[in-house]
């Protein structure tokens, strides 16, 4: 019987392959359980029980079918000291005409417009920028027309997590569930969250989510806003949490009460939304996207190295059984995450971004390179 000894001797080269497969696998097992950590911790305890006065900012360019739609559920929360601002970025729709109906009905509905003018270029910037001055309450609550708060709640959930050191409060925002929206979508949506959650628990404060975020005006305007890149659009909600985190505590908050649901689910939509995020991911500072990177680097490397040693017959049985257990433990814990966070039926599009996924990445990331255009 062959010893140990001459057993591994005799593996040559491989003997090496074999140490680095397993020295991947022990790093992507601590990746999990400081993943799971994170997500799975004890929600965040709102900060403040008194109610803050409250402006909800939206901004909104031709888009009149989507107020008529949603803006409803904006006024009709359960809160008493707040209000709404829609901003009417050069809308030739019937926008104006049903802002006037609604602010009869609507008294805390207020709206300001922009007129296109030949000497600048209107952005979504310069639209945030003029709500904000416009707003009368300290806290700002931003969001998009084309969603709608999944309660009532919203705004109160939201304001309750603001304390005298909080800067930024980012909530979870994904697509509606229904046969309209594209689960692959969703699901993305859904990793963009709790990329969300890592990062900020990091102290990598470069990621933000315009659909569901509230900051103070306050601090806006002790940073001057804007007033460095107001002609660029692209990562205007990330540029706000680098900027404001510097001011005091950034929050994410898992919490259902105070999630958002974004009604557009047309597939140019959502593929935009998907390279938009990847966009503003290349301008992320070279230090952070190589941390964000490591697990796939690794995970890259566990596959490939154990690929080439199933190829060259070396232990294949037990390095078929390592693949396995990664990928069904991996696909395990996402679910996991998947009913902690809510996210229903999604299940078997789990199991196909879990293997597919890699070309989904490249696709998007590809994409956007080469309609960066659109974001400026």
């Amino acid at each position: 019987m062959m010893s140990f000894g001459e057993f591994w001797a005799g593996l040559g080269y491989n003997r090496y392959f074999l140490i680095g497969v397993a020295v991947l696998f022990a790093c992507h097992l601590i990746y999990v359980i400081y993943r799971s950590v994170v997500v799975l911790s004890k929600r965040n305890a709102p900060s403040s029980s008194r109610e803050q006065g409250v402006s909800v900012i939206i901004t909104s360019n031709n888009k009149a079918q989507f107020l008529k739609k949603n803006l409803e559920a904006f006024l009709t929360q359960d809160y008493n000291n707040y209000e709404v601002i829609v901003v009417d970025e050069c809308s030739e729709d019937e926008t104006q005409d049903f802002l006037a109906d609604m602010q009869q009905k609507y008294p805390h509905l207020r709206t300001t417009r922009i007129f296109p003018d030949t000497k600048f270029r209107n952005t979504k910037k310069i639209a945030i920028n003029i709500g904000i001055l416009a707003a009368r309450y300290d806290v700002l609550l931003f969001s998009e027309i084309a969603c709608v708060p999944a309660t009532k709640n919203w705004v109160k959930t939201m304001q309750s997590y603001f304390d005298q050191n909080t800067a930024v409060v980012l909530g979870f925002a994904n697509y509606k569930a229904g046969k309209e929206c594209s689960r692959i979508y969703r699901y993305f949506r859904f990793l963009r969250f709790l990329r969300t959650m890592l990062l900020i628990k990091g102290g990598m404060y470069v990621i933000g989510d315009g659909y569901n975020m509230a900051y103070r005006k306050s601090y806006y305007m002790e940073k001057r806003g804007f007033s460095k890149n107001s002609q660029i659009y692209l990562g205007y909600d990330s540029e706000m949490v680098k900027e404001l985190s510097k001011k005091g505590e950034v929050k994410v908050v898992k919490d259902v009460e105070a999630r958002v649901v974004i009604e557009d689910c047309r597939k140019k939509f959502c593929q935009e939304d998907c390279m938009y995020y990847y966009a503003v991911k290349r301008t992320w500072p070279l230090g952070v996207q190589l941390r964000v990177s490591v697990d796939f680097i690794v995970l890259f490397l566990l596959y490939a190295i154990s690929g080439y040693l199933l190829l060259t017959g070396v232990l294949h049985k037990y390095i078929a059984m390592l693949i396995l257990l990664t990928f069904l433990m991996d696909f395990i814990v996402i679910n996991v995450y998947l009913k902690h966070l809510t996210q229903k039926k999604l299940f078997l599009t789990s199991f196909i971004v879990s293997i597919f996924g890699l070309f989904y990445k490249w696709y998007f990331n590809l994409y956007s390179i080469f309609t960066s255009k659109k974001w400026r």
